[in-house]
């Protein structure tokens, strides 16, 4: 093509011409920009009869920047570009990996700069960091390292649930002097009127959904059974916008239940917010803001997003269950028809419908990060984790005894929990038939009206769970006036694996869902006088709120909430593991269906 190209801009006989083929042989970083020089020339050339002013100035122009490349800079444009020839691919490795770590070392000074610039003040001397300083900061930053590496594989945990235990045990120590009574009702009042947490007034319906803005946690979204999805401030603890507003019969065409918002899910991006309903439809919110709002008033005046990008239609009943698949932008969404649908938000398209379960589908969720397996519960009580790759999936039952969940939550690839109808709290693992751990009667039992025994009567049903991906914390909701928080141990022996309670939050009505903050500093909350499924066992002295609950100080947030690296290493699976994980596995396999 360039040999063309020389043929044309002689053929045009231009006085530029002359010029540029007795200077392209400097070197061939300026012949390449020359040829585009003589592509143009030859447009030009052929363009010369309509607008001949304006092509004789660009040709002016032309020549004056090739004289001035020629004159003054070649020599500095011939080294230049001979030092990027020169410059192998593992030389450039090592000039990327160079210009990561510095990143990364500017971002740990700016972070302490900004936690304690005091401390630092006072033990900076005047000639600079020490040896042992410096050491220190390279094994911080080798830690760092290993921390991103393991989380880029999935393996990373957080301990939490110590922190969030001492935490709680601090609050009740300091309100048990105010408390005189057993009635969780009284202790939801103490706690909000001691702002222990906030309830956002916003919702005149029960809330039946929440999620967090990804990644930072600044921001919640918030749905209720009056039709309307708002997005708060989590540090101002105030509302910012109305995506929908309340159901109006005036302004409505459609009925109030038909309305109704029942799950909902947000991308860990930022960009996606997922509404399903009893429309049977799935839409899809582009929650990024159209410009920056630097004003933002008490109202929420100022704050706006770019609104629905698509709707998924596809389902034949209400939509009960949406999530995103981790550091993704593929969605699965459940309906009462049984069936279970993929999506693509990348592309904005449907990819699959997964058929297996028998009956509603109640919960899904996908961690996901090495293995595409989202997980599933519906009212044929089971649970399901659904192995995309192979089109085949796993079923969990888990005896006669126990009853269909109402939610599910994964806390690593091949670990989830399920919440039951009675009050059962139940941990799986992936290669295992049968539960690894479980608690019965996690919310205790309705009062019976012949005694006044609370141990005896009907359990109550687990409403919500939440979980931090990777972590030991995970936190339940019902109807009996208390948040419960659970240490879950997922170890390699059996001995290390179980589910054990470190405290409670009193918050009076059904905690129809839960969303946990990042590095579990707080959690959401949709509180309300009825289930989200439903009406019936109404509590009519709760109240419709949208919950923000602290769980932890800010200031208790560091390098220990990881395990070691040690501890770590244990997870790498040896030959005689992976033998073993594989023999359960087909044991599971047994009770598998493919799709």
């Amino acid at each position: 093509m360039s040999g063309l190209r020389r043929k044309r801009s002689s053929s045009t006989k231009s006085p530029v011409g002359s010029k540029i083929s007795s200077k392209k042989r400097l070197t061939n970083g300026i012949d390449f920009a020359l040829d585009v020089g003589d592509d143009e020339q030859a447009g030009g050339g052929r363009r010369r009869r309509n607008n001949d002013d304006v092509i004789a100035s660009s040709d002016d122009n032309d020549d004056e920047s090739i004289l001035s490349v020629d004159d003054n800079d070649g020599a500095s444009v011939t080294s230049s570009s001979d030092g990027e020839d020169r410059e192998t691919v593992e030389e450039k490795q090592i000039r990327l990996a160079r210009e990561y770590l510095t990143k990364m070392e500017q971002e740990d000074y700016s972070s302490d700069d900004d936690d304690d610039s005091d401390n630092e003040e006072a033990t900076t001397s005047s000639d600079g960091i020490d040896s042992d300083d410096e050491a220190e900061e390279k094994d911080r930053l080798g830690r760092r390292l290993e921390r991103e590496r393991l989380k880029a594989r999935g393996t990373l945990e957080r301990m939490l649930a110590r922190k969030v235990q001492l935490n709680l045990e601090q609050k009740w120590e300091q309100l048990q002097s105010d408390i005189s009574t057993d009635n969780p009702h009284a202790h939801a009042k103490l706690w909000v009127q001691k702002n222990q947490y906030k309830l956002c007034r916003g919702h005149d319906l029960t809330p039946t959904c929440v999620a967090l803005h990804a990644p930072s946690g600044s921001r919640a979204y918030s749905a209720s059974k009056d039709n309307s999805i708002i997005v708060w401030d989590i540090d101002s603890e105030r509302k910012l916008h109305t995506i929908v507003p309340k159901w109006n019969p005036k302004d409505c065409e459609y009925t109030r239940n038909s309305g109704e918002v029942l799950a909902m899910a947000a991308s860990d991006d930022g960009r996606y917010l997922a509404v399903g309903g009893r429309d049977a439809t799935v839409k899809i919110y582009d929650v990024r803001q159209k410009k920056a709002a630097t004003n933002i008033d008490a109202k929420g005046d100022g704050f706006d997003i770019r609104g629905i990008a698509t709707t998924f239609e596809g389902h034949k009943g209400p939509v009960t269950a949406l999530a995103f698949r981790s550091k993704s932008l593929q969605l699965f969404s459940g309906s009462d028809d049984r069936c279970i649908r993929h999506y693509n938000l990348q592309e904005l398209t449907y990819i699959e419908t997964l058929y297996g379960h028998q009956a509603a589908v109640s919960g899904i969720s996908c961690y996901g990060i090495r293995n595409e397996v989202p997980f599933s519960v519906g009212r044929d009580r089971t649970a399901r984790a659904w192995k995309l790759a192979e089109e085949t999936h796993l079923i969990f039952r888990g005896g006669a005894k126990l009853t269909s969940a109402d939610c599910i939550s994964s806390m690593k690839d091949d670990w989830f929990l399920t919440g039951h109808d009675n009050g059962s709290l139940n941990l799986w693992m992936i290669t295992k038939k049968k539960a690894a751990g479980s608690i019965q009667n996690a919310h205790g039992f309705y009062k019976s009206s012949s005694t006044s025994n609370n141990s005896t009567g009907v359990p109550r049903g687990i409403t919500s769970c939440a979980t931090v991906g990777g972590s030991d914390l995970a936190i339940t909701g019902s109807n009996d006036g208390y948040m419960r928080l659970w240490n879950v141990s997922t170890g390699e022996m059996i001995s290390e694996r179980g589910i054990e309670a470190i405290g409670k939050i009193p918050v009076h009505g059904y905690i129809n869902d839960i969303a946990i903050g990042p590095k579990g500093r707080f959690c959401v909350a949709a509180v309300g006088q009825e289930p989200r499924l439903g009406r019936w066992d109404r509590i009519s002295a709760a109240k419709n709120r949208f919950a923000i609950i602290p769980l932890r100080e800010r200031t208790d947030d560091n390098e220990d909430d990881y395990i070691n690296e040690s501890a770590q290493s244990k997870t790498d699976v040896t030959p005689e593991e992976s033998k073993e994980a594989s023999s359960d596995e087909s044991s599971a396999s047994s009770s598998s269906e493919e799709d």
